[in-house]
C-alpha cells in the first residue's frame, strides 16, 4: 500500500506515475504543443519524443540561455521542436535536420499547428543526410548557433558534437537528448548490432565532452514512464582543441619584447586583406615605417594611465603569430547609440595559425565579456562572419572611409551586454 503525502494524494509508486504527477502539478502543455503531439501519434511516429515534462525543459532551457538561434539535429513530429519554438523570441529561428524525407513533411505539418506563420522564418526544416547538411550550415549566416540540441541516430553522436563545435561561439549550450537508452547501459545487457553501434557511438561522444576542453560538460540519469534514460549538457568554452599546435600558443599581454613582432603581423594581415581597396604604395609606406611605429607603440605601452589593451600570441620559441588590441570608446555618438564600452580596433593571425582559435583567443583577452563595438570592412564577409560567432551583429550603422581606400565602406557590429 502506497503512502499519502499531506493533502491526502496517494503518492506515486512507480516511474510512469511520478511522470504523470510531476506532468499534472508542474506542465502546462500549450494548446499548440499539444496539436502536435496528438498529430505525431496519429501519423504513427514513437512517442518516445512526447514526454511534456523534457519539452517544458527545453523550452526552460531556452529563455534561460537567451538563444535566439537554435539547432535542432533529429527533428522527428517536431514536439520538441514546438516547445522550443514556445519559448523562441519573435525575431528569433529555430532550424531543424531530419534525414527521412516523409517523417520531415509530417514535421512540417505539425509545426504549423504551433506556429502556422513561422515557415521560412521563425522555423525551417531541412531534410537530409544531417553531416551534409551541417556542412553547408558553416558557409551561411545563421551559425553561431547559441542553442544545439542533438537527438538522432546515436552512433553518429561523436560527429555531430564536433560540428556543434563548428558552428557555436563561446557562451552556446549544447544538449544531447536519450544518451542511455539505446546507448552506453542498454548496450551491457547485449543486443543487435546497431544497439552495439549506438552504444559506441554515444561512449566515443561522452567521451568527447570529457576530453575537450571546448565542452564544459555534465550528464544526468533519468527514469520515467518510457524507460532509464539521460540527457547531457554542455557550454562551449573558447578553448583551444586538445592536442593542437594552437593549444601550445601562449597569449599574453603585450610588451616591449613582442610590439615588433605584434607590427609585423599586423602589417602582413593589412596586406593581405586590403590589397585590393588600398594601393601597394600606401602599403609599402606602412611597412617602412615599422621602426618608428615600434617607438611609438612601446612608449604607448609605458604611458602612465594608458588604458589600451593589447594581447599577444606566441609560439613556445617565442615566435609572435597573433595580436590584438582594444580601448574604451571615444566617439560619444558609439557610446550612446551602442551602450558598449570597449572599442576592438585589431585582431590578426599569421596565415598558418589562421582557423586554430588563436583570433578568437586574442580577442577575448582584451575585450573580456564587456559589451563591445568594432568597425570591420563592408567588403570583407570572411571578417564578419568571424565577429559574429563572437557575438557580434551589425547594427546599421555606414561610415565611408578616407579617400585613400578606393570609396568603401565600413560597417558597425555591436556585442551588447
Amino acid at each position: 500500500m502506497s503512502a499519502t503525502p499531506l493533502g491526502g494524494t496517494p503518492a506515486p509508486s512507480s516511474p510512469s506515475e511520478v511522470e504523470s504527477f510531476l506532468e499534472l502539478s508542474l506542465v502546462d502543455e500549450p494548446a499548440g504543443v499539444a496539436a502536435v503531439r496528438r498529430a505525431s501519434v496519429e501519423a504513427g511516429l514513437p512517442d518516445e519524443a512526447s514526454a511534456p515534462a523534457r519539452g517544458k525543459f527545453l523550452s526552460l532551457l531556452t529563455r534561460l540561455s537567451g538563444a535566439r538561434r537554435i539547432l535542432e539535429i533529429g527533428t522527428l513530429g517536431g514536439y520538441a521542436a514546438a516547445w522550443i519554438l514556445d519559448a523562441l523570441p519573435e525575431d528569433g529561428h529555430l532550424h531543424s535536420l531530419e534525414i527521412d524525407r516523409d517523417i520531415a513533411d509530417v514535421a512540417r505539418a505539425n509545426l504549423r499547428l504551433a506556429d502556422p506563420e513561422g515557415e521560412g522564418h521563425r522555423w525551417t526544416v531541412e531534410t537530409g543526410p544531417a553531416v551534409k547538411a551541417l556542412h553547408q550550415l558553416t558557409w551561411t549566416r545563421q551559425a553561431p548557433f547559441d542553442l544545439v540540441f542533438i537527438d538522432a541516430d546515436k552512433a553518429s553522436t561523436k560527429v555531430y558534437l564536433e560540428w556543434a563545435l563548428r558552428l557555436t561561439a563561446p557562451g552556446s549550450v549544447v544538449i544531447v537528448d536519450h544518451v542511455i537508452r539505446a546507448g552506453v547501459v542498454g548496450a551491457e545487457a547485449g543486443g543487435s548490432e546497431a544497439d552495439a553501434e549506438a552504444a559506441a557511438g554515444m561512449a566515443a561522444a561522452l567521451k568527447l565532452l570529457h576530453e575537450d576542453p571546448r565542452f564544459d560538460a555534465t550528464a544526468l540519469q533519468t527514469v520515467t514512464g518510457r524507460g532509464w534514460d539521460g540527457f547531457a549538457i554542455a557550454l562551449v568554452t573558447g578553448a583551444a582543441a586538445p592536442g593542437s599546435a594552437a593549444q601550445r600558443v601562449t597569449v599574453t599581454p603585450m610588451d616591449p619584447e613582442t610590439v615588433r613582432g605584434a607590427l609585423e603581423v599586423k602589417n602582413l594581415g593589412w596586406r593581405e586583406t586590403f590589397s585590393k581597396h588600398i594601393a601597394e604604395d600606401w602599403l609599402d609606406d606602412m611597412d617602412r615605417r615599422l621602426d618608428a611605429d615600434v617607438v611609438s607603440w612601446t612608449r604607448a605601452l609605458q604611458r602612465p594611465g594608458n588604458l589600451t589593451r593589447t594581447a599577444v600570441a606566441t609560439t613556445e620559441d617565442g615566435e609572435v603569430v597573433g595580436m590584438a588590441s582594444a580601448a574604451p570608446v571615444l566617439e560619444e555618438s558609439d557610446r550612446l547609440a551602442t551602450g558598449a564600452k570597449w572599442e576592438l580596433f585589431t585582431v590578426y593571425v599569421a596565415r598558418a595559425w589562421q582557423g586554430s582559435g588563436i583570433a578568437r583567443r586574442l580577442a577575448d583577452s582584451v575585450l573580456g565579456d564587456e559589451p563591445a563595438l568594432l568597425w570591420v570592412l563592408e567588403d570583407n564577409p570572411r571578417a564578419q562572419a568571424f565577429f559574429e560567432k563572437l557575438g557580434f551583429t551589425p547594427d546599421g550603422a555606414r561610415e565611408e572611409l578616407p579617400p585613400e581606400w578606393s570609396g568603401a565602406h565600413d560597417i558597425r557590429m555591436v556585442r551588447r551586454a
